[in-house]
Protein backbone atom coordinates (compact mmCIF):
# COMPACT_ATOMS: atom_id res chain seq x y z
CA UNK A 1 0.00 0.00 0.00
CA UNK A 2 1.75 3.77 -0.78
CA UNK A 3 2.32 6.06 1.93
CA UNK A 4 -1.16 8.14 0.85
CA UNK A 5 -3.40 5.22 1.63
CA UNK A 6 -1.80 4.26 4.36
CA UNK A 7 -2.51 7.39 5.78
CA UNK A 8 -5.70 7.75 4.93
CA UNK A 9 -6.64 4.04 6.52
CA UNK A 10 -5.18 5.05 9.68
CA UNK A 11 -7.41 8.03 9.74
CA UNK A 12 -10.37 6.24 8.76
CA UNK A 13 -9.64 3.39 11.41
CA UNK A 14 -10.08 6.40 13.86
CA UNK A 15 -13.57 7.61 12.53
CA UNK A 16 -14.64 4.08 12.49
CA UNK A 17 -13.64 3.38 16.27
CA UNK A 18 -14.31 6.48 17.60
CA UNK A 19 -17.97 5.87 16.07
CA UNK A 20 -17.96 2.20 17.63
CA UNK A 21 -17.67 3.21 21.21
CA UNK A 22 -21.15 4.51 21.12
CA UNK A 23 -21.81 0.27 21.11
CA UNK A 24 -18.33 -0.63 23.08
CA UNK A 25 -16.24 2.03 24.60
CA UNK A 26 -13.94 -0.37 26.21
CA UNK A 27 -13.16 -2.53 22.77
CA UNK A 28 -13.25 1.14 20.82
CA UNK A 29 -10.38 2.72 23.39
CA UNK A 30 -8.30 -0.50 22.76
CA UNK A 31 -8.36 -0.44 19.03
CA UNK A 32 -7.81 3.61 18.86
CA UNK A 33 -4.74 2.54 21.18
CA UNK A 34 -2.46 2.02 18.12
CA UNK A 35 -3.50 4.45 16.34
CA UNK A 36 -1.19 6.62 18.35
CA UNK A 37 2.49 7.52 18.82
CA UNK A 38 2.60 7.42 22.36
CA UNK A 39 3.47 11.28 22.31
CA UNK A 40 0.49 12.40 19.83
CA UNK A 41 -0.83 15.36 21.62
CA UNK A 42 -5.34 16.46 20.58
CA UNK A 43 -6.75 19.68 19.95
CA UNK A 44 -10.57 19.65 19.80
CA UNK A 45 -10.98 23.52 20.81
CA UNK A 46 -11.37 22.66 24.38
CA UNK A 47 -8.04 22.04 26.46
CA UNK A 48 -5.44 20.71 24.75
CA UNK A 49 -5.07 16.76 25.46
CA UNK A 50 -1.68 14.91 25.63
CA UNK A 51 -0.64 10.95 25.44
CA UNK A 52 -2.28 8.25 23.50
CA UNK A 53 -4.13 7.18 26.52
CA UNK A 54 -5.92 10.29 27.29
CA UNK A 55 -6.56 10.95 23.48
CA UNK A 56 -8.43 7.35 23.37
CA UNK A 57 -9.89 8.10 26.51
CA UNK A 58 -11.67 11.79 25.59
CA UNK A 59 -12.71 9.77 21.86
CA UNK A 60 -14.26 6.61 23.09
CA UNK A 61 -15.82 8.96 26.37
CA UNK A 62 -16.60 12.28 26.28
CA UNK A 63 -17.32 12.15 22.22
CA UNK A 64 -18.84 9.30 21.41
CA UNK A 65 -19.83 8.19 25.04
CA UNK A 66 -23.04 11.08 25.46
CA UNK A 67 -24.21 9.69 22.05
CA UNK A 68 -26.46 6.71 20.80
CA UNK A 69 -24.69 5.82 17.63
CA UNK A 70 -22.34 8.43 15.77
CA UNK A 71 -21.06 8.50 12.30
CA UNK A 72 -17.61 10.13 10.62
CA UNK A 73 -17.46 11.27 7.29
CA UNK A 74 -14.46 12.66 5.90
CA UNK A 75 -13.85 13.76 2.94
CA UNK A 76 -11.36 15.94 0.16
CA UNK A 77 -7.95 14.66 1.40
CA UNK A 78 -5.14 16.66 1.67
CA UNK A 79 -1.56 14.81 2.43
CA UNK A 80 1.74 16.17 2.57
CA UNK A 81 4.72 13.74 2.60
CA UNK A 82 8.07 14.56 4.26
CA UNK A 83 10.09 11.04 4.48
CA UNK A 84 8.95 9.73 7.53
CA UNK A 85 6.26 12.06 8.44
CA UNK A 86 3.40 13.79 7.18
CA UNK A 87 0.57 16.17 7.34
CA UNK A 88 -2.77 15.51 6.67
CA UNK A 89 -6.11 17.45 6.42
CA UNK A 90 -9.88 16.40 6.13
CA UNK A 91 -12.97 18.11 5.85
CA UNK A 92 -15.52 15.85 7.99
CA UNK A 93 -18.89 15.58 8.69
CA UNK A 94 -19.97 14.09 11.48
CA UNK A 95 -23.88 12.89 12.15
CA UNK A 96 -25.15 11.65 15.82
CA UNK A 97 -27.91 10.85 17.75
CA UNK A 98 -28.06 12.09 21.53
CA UNK A 99 -29.92 10.38 23.99
CA UNK A 100 -33.67 11.86 24.49
CA UNK A 101 -32.86 14.35 21.26
CA UNK A 102 -35.72 13.97 18.65
CA UNK A 103 -33.44 14.71 15.35
CA UNK A 104 -30.04 13.65 14.77
CA UNK A 105 -27.51 15.97 15.52
CA UNK A 106 -24.75 17.64 12.76
CA UNK A 107 -20.90 18.55 13.17
CA UNK A 108 -18.99 19.83 10.31
CA UNK A 109 -16.02 20.55 10.86
CA UNK A 110 -11.75 20.16 9.25
CA UNK A 111 -9.29 18.10 11.03
CA UNK A 112 -5.43 18.94 10.37
CA UNK A 113 -3.64 16.21 11.68
CA UNK A 114 0.33 15.08 11.44
CA UNK A 115 1.56 11.82 11.17
CA UNK A 116 4.86 9.62 12.07
CA UNK A 117 5.73 6.95 10.74
CA UNK A 118 7.23 4.26 13.33
CA UNK A 119 9.18 0.88 12.32
CA UNK A 120 7.04 1.05 9.06
CA UNK A 121 3.80 1.83 10.06
CA UNK A 122 1.89 5.42 9.97
CA UNK A 123 0.56 6.54 13.11
CA UNK A 124 -1.37 10.14 14.53
CA UNK A 125 1.52 11.87 15.91
CA UNK A 126 -0.83 15.34 16.45
CA UNK A 127 -4.50 15.62 15.66
CA UNK A 128 -6.27 19.07 15.41
CA UNK A 129 -9.77 19.52 14.54
CA UNK A 130 -12.20 23.17 13.95
CA UNK A 131 -15.69 23.08 13.80
CA UNK A 132 -17.20 25.37 11.13
CA UNK A 133 -20.46 26.74 12.46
Amino acid sequence: MDDHAAIQNVKARYCAFADSSCEDRQAARAALLPLFTPDVTADYGMEPIAGAEAVADFLSVAISGGSEWMIHNLHSPLIEIDGDRATGQWTVNVRMKRPGSAEPGFVFGRYRDSFRRVDGTWMIDAICFRRCD
